[in-house]
């Protein structure tokens, strides 16, 4: 067995609930379930923008106007400095937008004053320590990784994108530690920090002053994952300082971008990728700021754009984009041309955004060093794949600065022809894959690209269909596309395909809790239905689990199979090398469109102890990588200040893999190959359990009998028959319900038989 050595990341600012969560509230009403979700960092520009807006504050006005700003020689703090600072309430319509914050000044560092909230130092929210850290992390030092570890976050955001503003005349930069008035109520999103503009303003109710704001309730500067939160959203803001100092004009897009690649040049982990992944296809410079959930995917895109520049260019290329004379894409064809030192060749704008795109899918830099990365971990563009390659006018769009990706994996003799229908800025490349090698070509429409090798030289073709002229004139750049379709030819025989991303033998398996659940996201197929789950199991005890929609909001989203049952029957158990504990289950019952991205999950239900313990454990393997790939596990309870939530889990060099494999096959396929039907009876555990009003018993026949259910009160005493009758083979399940009945709350017994098996279950009742 392994123990988890780290954990790496949450999914997303969002999470969902687990599986075994989501069978203790399947009872309760969805603001039951709403309230379990845990809190998470939110944009706080929306609400300092409806802020200027409710208060009529307009920021460029006061930017043209000339300004007496009051201070004329600098702070000079001392620590225990007392202080009341203006804050911003950015809930809506409150009666004083602007108060007053008692404050005390409690480091003092090379860089930053740090003053804390005098209520929230008292009640406990902020510590000497948690000052001291952030002191630290401003001033001297960040994590490995950033461009100067022996460096704090001031001096380098400045070194990387220029000099923050200086309206008080001193350069020390004010950190205020408070609770942000943001309309947190327990549970949601909140404002982790940031910086206002107003403040730079001699105005009524501003500080005159360079100041940050940062939380400490929902936040917690007291523990290592609240500081990191914190010192990350630091950095973040710390940039939208500098960038005010330059560029008032900037588009949000470049501002954003700017601020999340200097939470990687500080050392600080890139946000998740996910999101950006599934939606490749957006306009570039969109930002949905009025959408909590879209802007996510928007942070995603801005950090995967920022870095790839950074990594081509240098961190000259991200000063040179802050300190532009103009906004947008301007500013970057600007920087482009003046950044030092200069490119090898002369890349503009729309050459480094075709580069980009092909570097989203491709990510290997042994190809070209145009495609891909190096320092930080991206995951890859999702694409629509094609096991058949005949494929008959597909029809699609593709938006302006956006890409699609359409993969053939199977077959051979692929040939293909994409009609773009008139709109001539759209450009396709050709990505091969080999064993050995990997290609980039250019892709001409209207004509056949043959690919020599499909099937052989080359195992899969990656097509990306993108556009990133500046000349084409598109309405509604975040909604509008430019059409195109296109129609493929191959060789084709229908087998059962597997979907697998474990290709190792076993380590071991985790030592987790309760409730936890594994589960595994696969990409979907395009016309492919799923025909069964296999699963490596340590032993042989059963272990419930289900298929589900992979979110977009939330990790899982609809249920597409009430939850399936797998066991291994014969031993040997604990695994023998080679190992062979692999089950199927068979879900053909279900039909589940495997065309888009789903997730197959199983739950801890017992507490592993040794080799020989009859609990269960699905078992995984490892790979080089220190970003999530596919397998994900909830974790109620982490350890250390982790709060419960979906997880990848590694060492710090190797992620695991769960060795959980799903098969499909075309809807009209014939699939004789795959083992569906149930190898052995299982009776599982009632749920939910405890229950009120009503429960479900599964169970599942490896071939036709006659099967009796019935349940017993305590006494022994039968209570009623559930099943009597000649069932088939496959997977059943039976309603116990109690309404308008006279049932007392305690313990029931199930009996099921069926031939020479007899099995009793018990079931608790609470009313």
């Amino acid at each position: 067995m392994r123990s988890i050595k780290l954990f790496l990341i949450f999914l997303s600012f969002v999470t969902s609930l687990s599986l075994a969560q989501e069978k203790l509230l399947m009872k309760k009403d969805l603001q039951e379930k709403s309230s379990s979700l845990e809190s998470y960092p939110i944009d706080p520009q929306p609400l300092l923008e409806r802020f200027s807006k409710e208060n009529g504050i307009d920021l460029t006005r006061l930017a043209a106007q000339p300004q007496q700003h009051l201070r004329k020689v600098a702070w000079s703090f001392t620590l225990g400095s007392p202080h009341s600072w203006y804050a911003s309430d950015l809930t809506s319509g409150t009666s004083t937008p602007f108060y007053s914050v008692p404050s005390t000044c409690r480091a003092v560092g090379d860089n930053c004053y740090v003053f804390v909230e005098d209520s929230s130092w008292t009640n406990g929210r902020v510590n000497q320590d948690a000052v001291d850290s952030v002191r630290i992390a401003f001033d001297s030092r960040t994590p490995a990784g950033s461009v100067n570890p022996s460096k704090g976050i001031y001096q380098n955001d400045v070194d990387t994108f220029g000099n923050p503003p200086d309206v008080d005349h001193d350069p020390k930069i004010i950190i205020l530690i408070l609770n942000i008035k943001d309309g947190y109520s327990g549970t949601g999103g909140y404002v982790a920090g940031y910086f206002y503009g107003y403040n730079e303003f001699a105005q009524a109710n501003s500080n005159d002053a360079e100041i940050y704001y940062l939380d400490c309730k929902p936040a917690n500067l007291t523990t290592p994952t609240g500081l990191i939160t914190g010192m990350q959203t630091t950095a973040h803001e710390f940039q939208h300082m500098i960038h005010f100092n330059y560029n008032r004009s900037q588009d949000t897009f470049l501002n954003e971008s700017m601020s999340m690649c200097a939470e990687v040049v500080n050392g600080y982990s890139m946000r998740s990728q996910d999101s950006f992944n599934d939606e490749t296809n957006h306009y570039l410079f969109d930002w949905r700021k009025d959408d909590n959930t879209k802007v996510l995917t928007d942070y995603a895109r801005a950090a995967r754009y920022s870095v790839y520049l950074y990594e081509q260019f240098g961190a000259d290329i991200l000063k040179k984009i802050v300190q532009a004379p103009l906004p947008g894409i301007n500013g970057i064809t600007y920087a482009l041309q003046n950044v030092v030192p200069a490119p090898a060749t002369t890349r503009g704008f729309s050459d480094v955004l075709d580069d980009w795109f092909v570097a989203n899918s491709l990510n290997d830099k042994t190809v070209d060093t145009r495609f891909g990365y190096t320092n930080v971990a991206v995951g890859n563009a999702v694409a629509r794949v094609h096991i058949n390659p005949n494929v008959t006018n597909y029809s699609d769009g593709v938006s302006k600065y956006g890409a699609q990706y359409i993969t053939f994996s199977s077959g051979s003799n692929l040939k293909i022809n994409f009609d773009v229908k008139g709109n001539s800025y759209i450009k396709i490349k050709a990505i091969k894959y080999g064993a050995v090698t990997k290609v980039v070509e250019d892709v001409t429409a209207g004509v056949d690209y043959p690919v020599p090798g499909f099937g052989t030289t080359y195992n899969k073709v990656t097509f990306v269909v993108y556009e990133s002229s500046q000349s084409v004139f598109v309405v509604n750049p975040s909604s509008d596309q430019l059409n195109f379709s296109y129609t493929s030819t191959g060789t084709f025989q229908n087998t059962p395909q597997v979907i697998a991303y474990d290709s190792t033998p076993p380590v071991g398996v985790y030592v987790l809790s309760i409730g936890d659940t594994v589960a595994v996201r696969f990409d979907g197929l395009l016309g492919m239905r799923l025909d069964s789950i296999r699963v490596a199991l340590r032993n042989t005890a059963q272990i419930e689990g289900g298929i589900w929609k992979a979110g977009t909001t939330t990790f899982l989203g609809a249920r597409l199979a009430s939850f399936m049952v797998a066991g291994i029957t014969t031993p040997p158990s604990p695994y023998p090398i080679p190992w062979t504990n692999w089950v199927k289950v068979d879900l053909r019952s279900s039909n589940i469109d495997a065309s888009t991205n789903f997730i197959a999950g199983f739950i801890i239900d017992g507490v592993y102890e040794n080799s020989s313990s009859p609990t269960n454990r699905v078992m995984h393997t490892s790979i080089p990588g220190t970003s999530a790939y596919h397998s994900y596990t909830y974790l109620h309870v982490p350890g250390g200040t982790s709060t419960p939530g979906w997880y990848f889990l590694g060492d710090g060099t190797n992620i695991s893999l769960y060795l959980i494999r799903a098969y499909v096959s075309l809807s009209t396929g014939v699939k004789e190959e795959i083992e569906l039907m149930p190898s052995s009876f299982v009776l599982s555990q009632n749920y939910p359990n405890p229950f009120n009003p009503e429960t479900v018993i599964r169970y599942q026949l490896p071939e036709g009998s006659l099967v009796t259910l019935k349940v017993y009160d305590v006494l022994g005493r039968e209570v009623t028959t559930l099943i009597n009758e000649y069932q088939q083979p496959g997977v059943h399940n039976a309603k116990f319900s109690i309404q308008n009945s006279a049932y007392s709350s305690g313990v029931y017994f199930y009996r099921f038989a069926t031939g020479n098996k007899v099995e009793t279950k018990k079931m608790i009742l609470l009313k």
